[in-house]
């Protein structure tokens, strides 16, 4: 395979991740300030709500993909496979943002 091509690949992902980390920043910072708000008021909208939870399957999501690379060897080839094969069977394993 050529070298360029490879590069060319590895800085799309790279560029592919580095918006996704932004957008995931934002959202928790929208998080935080529905969460205060919930905090100080006792009460949020819909719409707030629905931005919330979809924060919270998010952040469960990535714990859940994180923590095997960490506790089991081998994980880094197992992942990629079961995430494919989820996606198969309409199982979403990535966050929103990905």
């Amino acid at each position: 395979m050529d070298h360029t091509i490879i590069i060319q690949h590895i800085e799309d992902c790279a560029h592919h991740l580095l918006i996704s980390v932004h957008k995931e920043e934002a959202n928790t910072k929208e998080t935080g300030i529905i969460i205060r708000k919930y905090v100080e008021t006792g009460h949020i909208t819909a719409e707030e709500e629905k931005a919330l939870k979809l924060q919270l399957e998010d952040t469960l999501k990535i714990i859940g993909i994180v923590v095997p690379f960490v506790l089991i060897p081998g994980a880094s080839i197992v992942m990629p496979v079961l995430i494919k094969m989820a996606g198969k069977h309409n199982i979403d394993l990535l966050p929103s943002v990905v």
